[in-house]
Formats: structure tokens, C-alpha cells, sequence
């Protein structure tokens, strides 16, 4: 059944900075009593959006609550491993995860992503996650994205950190592919810390990966 994460809304903000400012980066993390969380790892993304990419449209028209869908796994792409669907509901800066565990499902290749797409419907049947499966019927898969993650947290001031880089993208609609050339930060905390304070050589920014990835890699044009 679904798991409910975050259940208590977190501030998240992010940040973008060029791939030679990393190891700075890093350095005046540990000086500031940031501390390794987790071991890097690579991510891989498979978004969901309808024929409208209302997704797309909702972050950009910059609506104050919204919800992205995606299957998750960790490691090589074409791996074998444990598959997790998630809804990543935001509400302006602050945002929680609803986790459904979807099991040992492959992705043998990019070209086969609406064969995956079949396999994550069937294990949502199974699970009896009807709610789900009813939901991605109504989608499809648009986006495909990879990226190297390492992980920091503050255990004084309560902040959890991630740096993200050689980050990949290819759309299983248009078949296109792109690479993005930058560093991403993404920061999370609660409201009573002073995390903006300390690093003010940051550029707060709006990016999103899914938002980039689809606008880069699809035909979508959004007219306003």
C-alpha cells in the first residue's frame, strides 16, 4: 500500500551553479558542519503528464499547488531493481512525497519505455493500487531523466542537501535527448532555520528537471 513521507510540509528551494564552483561548493559545506548523508548514487526518473502536459503548464504558469508524477529507481537504468511510483505534492515553496512500492520491475531499454509503462500498470493491479493505476492510465510516460546525487545533511540546524550533476534527459515521445551542462542544488528545511542566510553566493532559482527536460526535448510549446 502507498507510503506517506514527509508528512509535515518541508521548505524546499534550488539553486543551479556551473560545474567548476562544485568542489567549492563541497568545501564550504564541511566548513559549515554539512556532513556526507548517504552515499552518491545515480537516479532515474520516468515522468508522467497527460496529452496536455498540464504538468508542465501548472509550473510554469507558477500555480501555488500542484502534484508531478514519476517512477523512481536508483542505479544503472536498465537494472533490475525495486521501483517506487511517486506523487510529489508542492504547495509554493513547501512540498511532502506519497510513495507506492511497485517491485522489481526492468526497464531493458529506452526505446521499450511504453513496454515498462505496461509492467508498472500491471504491478499497480496487483498491489490493488486501483487509485494509481487509474491515474496513469489517464497519463503517459513524456519524460526519462538520470543524474548522479550526493547527499548532505545539517543535523544542527535540521537541512538536508542534495547536489546533482551530469544529468541526462530523452523523451519517449519525440525521442530526443539532452544534457544539461550545470550543477543542481536542491535544499530542504523547515521553517524556523536561517539556511538562506548562510549561503547568500546562491541563486535562488525556479528550475525544475521535468519542466526543462520536456520544453527541451518535445514539441510542446506552451503560448501565453
Amino acid at each position: 500500500m502507498e507510503e506517506l513521507q514527509n508528512n509535515l510540509y518541508r521548505y524546499e528551494r534550488k539553486f543551479v551553479i556551473a560545474t567548476n564552483r562544485l568542489n567549492g561548493l563541497i568545501g564550504s559545506l564541511y566548513s559549515q558542519n554539512y556532513l556526507e548523508h548517504y552515499p552518491g548514487r545515480r537516479i532515474n526518473n520516468i515522468y508522467y503528464d497527460d496529452y496536455n502536459f498540464s504538468s508542465v503548464s501548472e509550473n510554469l504558469d507558477g500555480l501555488s499547488e500542484r502534484k508531478k508524477y514519476r517512477v523512481r529507481w536508483y542505479g544503472e537504468k536498465d537494472s533490475n531493481t525495486n521501483k517506487t511510483l511517486e506523487v510529489k505534492v508542492k504547495n509554493e515553496f513547501m512540498n511532502y512525497k506519497i510513495n507506492v512500492k511497485l517491485g522489481l520491475i526492468k526497464l531493458n531499454s529506452l526505446n521499450n519505455i511504453n513496454n515498462f509503462n505496461d509492467d508498472i500498470i500491471k504491478s499497480l493491479n496487483e498491489k490493488n493500487e486501483y487509485y494509481y493505476q487509474n491515474l496513469l492510465l489517464r497519463k503517459r510516460p513524456t519524460l526519462f531523466n538520470s543524474y548522479k546525487r550526493l547527499y548532505f545533511i545539517n543535523h544542527k540546524d535540521d537541512i538536508r542537501l542534495t547536489i546533482d550533476s551530469d544529468l541526462h534527459f530523452f523523451s519517449p515521445v519525440t525521442n530526443l535527448k539532452l544534457k544539461e551542462k550545470n550543477i543542481i542544488i536542491e535544499a530542504k528545511f523547515n521553517r524556523d532555520n536561517n539556511f538562506l542566510n548562510k549561503f547568500k553566493h546562491l541563486s535562488l532559482t525556479r528550475y525544475s528537471k521535468y519542466v526543462k527536460g520536456t520544453l527541451y526535448t518535445s514539441f510542446f510549446n506552451p503560448v501565453y
